[in-house]
Formats: C-alpha cells, sequence, structure tokens
C-alpha cells in the first residue's frame, strides 16, 4: 500500500519578513526526529516511525555543513600517501590523533589501468562505459517487487589540497559508482577538460565542494557491497600541447560495504592520497526504492537579471539536504531528472526555490526576495506521483515522481 504524497505547503520571502533556514535531524531512528501520523502498515513491513519535519524553512544548506564537526586537519598537518598497502596503512592505523583530523578514514585503492585489480572481476572494470537507463515493467498480476539496499551520495569534497594558483581551481574528471546489477560506470560527478568546474578552495583546509550530478538509476548494494571509483584533476595552461593539461589532484577506487546493518545510517568518510584527500558523505539506506524525478519547466516569470532555481531533496528522515540542481533555471519546456533512493513506506521531501539572478547587479529590494515550495511524497514499489510547484513572480515547476525498484521475488 502506498504511504501517498503529505500535503505541499508554499512559500514567499520579501525584504521585511524573512524565514530561518536551518538543518534538524531526521533519520529512520524514532528518537531522531519529529513523527508523523502512522499510516496502516502493509501486509510484511511495518511503516517507519520516522518521518521528515513539518517545518518547511530547514533547507538552508553551507559548505561546512558537510566537513564535520572535528574537521581540524590544516595543510600544514594533513596526511599524505599514495595507493600503495603501506602507506594506506600508517593513513588508517598509525597515524597520530587521526580522529582530530576529520572524518574517519577509508582506505584508498588504486585506480584500474591494466592487467589484474583487485576489485576488477567483481566490478567489470575494464568496461568503462557508462550504464543506461533501463525500465522495469510494473508486477502484472502479484506484485513481485521488493525492496533494495541503496548508497545515496550526498556531498564529496576535495580536502587538503594546496591551491597556490590565483582565484579558483578548474576541476574537472569523474567520480562513478558500480554495483553488481550492471557493472558500468554510474556518474554522480563528470567533466571534461573544456567543461571544468571553478571551486573556490578554502586556504586553511584546501576544502573545495564538488556540484555532483543525478546518478541515471539508484546504485544499489548486492551483498552489501558497492564500488566507487574516480580520477579528478587541475587544469593547467603551462604546459606543452602534447602534455594532458591538468595536475592529478586524487585517482583510485574504493568499497563501501553494510555487512551487519538493519537499519539504514550515514557516514562521512575520508579517503587520503598523495596530492589530496577525497571527503564522502553518503547514506546507505536498507529496504529502499527508487524515485525518479522529474522537473519541467512550466512558466518563468519576467525577471530582468534572470531567474535562479534550486532544487533540494530530503531522503528518509535524515535530516542531510540533497543538493539536485542549483542554477539558472532551465527554459521554459525543459526537463530534468534526479534520482534519489528512499526507504520503502518512508518519504521523500522535494523543495524548489526561485530567486532573481545575478544578485550582483540587484537593486537592494529584489536581492531580498525568494519564493519556495515543499512537499512531501510516500515510497511505493511502482506508482507516479504529480504536483505542480507554484514559485509566484518566479515561475511553475512540474514536478513527477516516480517510484521503481529493481529486484523481484522469487515466484
Amino acid at each position: 500500500m502506498d504511504v501517498g504524497t503529505f500535503p505541499l505547503q508554499l512559500g514567499f520571502e520579501g525584504e521585511i519578513e524573512k524565514q530561518p533556514m536551518e538543518t534538524e535531524a531526521g533519520g529512520s531512528n524514532p528518537s531522531r526526529g519529529k513523527k508523523r501520523p502512522p499510516s496502516p502498515p502493509g501486509d510484511d513491513e511495518e511503516l517507519s516511525e520516522s518521518a521528515p519535519s513539518d517545518d518547511y524553512d530547514k533547507w538552508s544548506v553551507s559548505d561546512n555543513e558537510s566537513q564535520g564537526a572535528d574537521c581540524l586537519c590544516t595543510l600544514d598537518d594533513f596526511p599524505k600517501a599514495g595507493c600503495d598497502f603501506d602507506g594506506q596503512n600508517h593513513i588508517l592505523f598509525m597515524y597520530p590523533n587521526i580522529e582530530l583530523l576529520g572524518p574517519s578514514p577509508i582506505r584508498l585503492y588504486p585506480s584500474f589501468k591494466s592487467g589484474s585489480h583487485v576489485f576488477g572481476s567483481d566490478y567489470n572494470l575494464h568496461d568503462k562505459s557508462d550504464i543506461k537507463i533501463t525500465s522495469v515493467r510494473d508486477c502484472s498480476t502479484k506484485c513481485l517487487c521488493a525492496p533494495m539496499s541503496l548508497l545515496q551520495f550526498i556531498d564529496i569534497n576535495i580536502a587538503g589540497y594546496h591551491h597556490a594558483r590565483p582565484g579558483p581551481a578548474r576541476i574537472f574528471g569523474f567520480v562513478a559508482a558500480r554495483d553488481t546489477i550492471e557493472p558500468l560506470r554510474n556518474y554522480v560527478y563528470k567533466r571534461e577538460i573544456s567543461n571544468y568546474e571553478a571551486v573556490s578552495v578554502k586556504q586553511n583546509t584546501g576544502m573545495a565542494r564538488l556540484s555532483l550530478t543525478s546518478p541515471v538509476r539508484v546504485i544499489s548494494m548486492v551483498a552489501a557491497r558497492a564500488l566507487m571509483e574516480f580520477e579528478l584533476y587541475v587544469r593547467t595552461e603551462d604546459r606543452p600541447d602534447d602534455e594532458p593539461k591538468g595536475d592529478c589532484l586524487i585517482e583510485g577506487c574504493t568499497e563501501f560495504t553494510s555487512l551487519h546493518a538493519s537499519q539504514s545510517y550515514i557516514e562521512h568518510r575520508r579517503l587520503y592520497g598523495y596530492n589530496c584527500a577525497l571527503d564522502v558523505k553518503f547514506a546507505v539506506l536498507i529496504n529502499a526504492v527508487e524515485a525518479r524525478i522529474d522537473i519541467k519547466v512550466l512558466r518563468l516569470g519576467a525577471f530582468a537579471s534572470g531567474i535562479n532555481l534550486k532544487v533540494y531533496a530530503k531522503t528518509s528522515g535524515f535530516r542531510e539536504v540533497i543538493r539536485l540542481f542549483e542554477g539558472a533555471a532551465p527554459k521554459p519546456g525543459a526537463t530534468r531528472f534526479f534520482v534519489v533512493a528512499v526507504e520503502t513506506r518512508n518519504y521523500l521531501d522535494l523543495y524548489i526555490e526561485g530567486s532573481p539572478g545575478d544578485s550582483s547587479v540587484l537593486g537592494q529590494k529584489e536581492q531580498a526576495l525568494r519564493s519556495w515550495w515543499k512537499c512531501s511524497f510516500g515510497s511505493g514499489y511502482h506508482c507516479m506521483d504529480e504536483q505542480v510547484a507554484e514559485l509566484g513572480d518566479f515561475g511553475e515547476i512540474s514536478v513527477k515522481v516516480n517510484w521503481k525498484s529493481y529486484r523481484k521475488r522469487q515466484s
């Protein structure tokens, strides 16, 4: 039985009345968040006791949120290590006060180039093709859909990078996940050298946040395992034409496991490399399904500076904000899609905000304006929920959420 769509909430902020924006605790542990009125349980599972907060104004995010409260490591004392076994062991087990230097470390393995690799056969590493969208038809007579264990990336940051050049760092490369359902690259970050991302790097910690993209489909953890591989570079201009136009930041892979997990959880881990580290915040969702979110612009308001759009999500009662989209609003008629993992019989919260673009040239009155919309969607094995996000003078957005499971019970 589907939980259904929770009542939507709309908002508008002018220059006089401003809503405070914070985040609050949530999650599948009932002690971590507020409880919604329960719906009747299904035949084979109970409704989660937690649900997202009804406070619709707690969606602010900052680049500091994903760095952890104990991130005291600076460029002067930041550990460096290659992918070799001894170097990684030193970081993982013998580095003094490692718990004070940031998120808990996880082992970094070398990237696959040729020959054999510790993960080569399990994840088909020699095939560098990207994954394609697949369709799963609904059960025709008797529902055989089953929940999945899924990996959901929340934030990925560079840490400990000494950026000696003026201005932002120009990052390109990729971050991809592989699972054993279809072991091809499922990209969550992909930039060509001509389409680099300019990111600001903090001088004391060498930290910079990457703008993630949505995977093509949810990342499954069959047998409680999934792989993450990555190659990230900084673009440079002072190299000969016959050499690569970038310096390697970090490359390699690591495996995420949840062998003993009975409840969903969020972790923040750090992979130490020779030139920098990679901070990864992710959720492992037990008994989950895929929410495919289609966002279509129906109408945009007439602002001389254009319109900026934010599309954020929260999943399964956790307070962490997943940034799906930030930037100039697509043209009317354009559609973007995103994929988020959500626990069965729990909720996906969506937040969409419209604001004037290019605030540097706006007057004080126009800078203070924004309009937001929030709605909660109850998960299901296969169904579609549809809403229209009314953003006042900023426009209208069509929102469709399609639910899907890629796992079937044996008939």
